[in-house]
């Protein structure tokens, strides 16, 4: 074990530049929603963006968007102390403590550290279910993580509309079945959808997720992209999923 773990929790390499993590499967792990977020915007975070990622847990979308773009600023908030204290230790661990700053602190109320106007991209793979729709987990960590108990929809487009520059992008990945209420809220807060791509889980089935780009004072215009097939018909990783994790892909179990 090295000086950065702490008994229970696991190291996984990310399969980028030598990246790794800590994770501890008594808190919420990230999974491959953290991967395609990171991955669908990182082509708009360059050297010298200034980037934040809400709710960022363990730190993995601000570890992929530095594997995939050499950024040199990333911003990263969490309100649970236990995830953000081992975001900052997986930081630590890769030697990027000058460039991902990881603070533990409510999105609602950031506080004088973050000042308005001030970002590029902001990227959140915000809670997936409102409070009044499925079962909340007994264990808070895991219930704040799946439900909108800390953060809403809302909460996420108000520090967006605030934070982000004038035609500064918001990235979000969310399940398909709240796209009205998605839609709705960014515009509200003058937050308009530029480009999305659904997400299908395999052929012949729905699609279950939603990869978004929004832009700050945007004009109405929205770009419906190809499809992302996750899985195959016979079970394995789709092409495109394995060329995302750059490897030839997790096959399935």
């Amino acid at each position: 074990m090295n000086t950065f773990q702490k008994i229970g929790e696991r190291l996984e390499d990310l399969g980028l530049n030598g990246l790794q993590i800590l994770q501890n499967p008594d808190h919420f792990c990230f999974g491959i929603d953290a991967v395609l977020l990171a991955w669908y915007a990182s082509g708009s975070v360059h050297y010298k963006t200034r980037t934040i990622d809400l709710g960022t847990g363990t730190g993995v979308i601000p570890l992929l968007l530095y594997g995939r773009t050499g950024t040199r600023h990333i911003d990263a908030l969490e309100i649970q102390p236990e995830m953000a204290d081992m975001a900052k230790r997986s930081v630590a661990l890769n030697d990027l403590n000058a460039t991902i700053h990881v603070t533990c602190g409510d999105l609602r109320h950031p506080g004088s550290a973050f000042h308005s106007s001030s970002y590029d991209v902001v990227v959140c793979n915000p809670p997936y279910m409102r409070t009044d729709r499925g079962k909340l987990n007994p264990r808070d960590n895991l219930a704040i993580a799946r439900h909108e108990i800390t953060c809403t929809l809302a909460d996420v487009a108000g520090f967006a509309k605030t934070m982000l520059k004038d035609r500064g992008k918001l990235f979000l990945i969310q399940r398909a079945d709240r796209l009205v209420d998605l839609a709705t809220v960014l515009r509200e807060h003058q937050l308009e959808i530029k480009r999305l791509r659904p997400v299908f889980p395999s052929p012949g089935k729905p699609a279950n997720l939603l990869l978004i780009e929004a832009m700050k004072k945007g004009r109405p215009h929205a770009i419906i992209e190809t499809p992302l097939m996750v899985y195959q018909s016979d079970g394995q990783y789709s092409r495109e999923i394995n060329a995302i994790y750059g490897t030839p892909g997790p096959q399935k179990k």
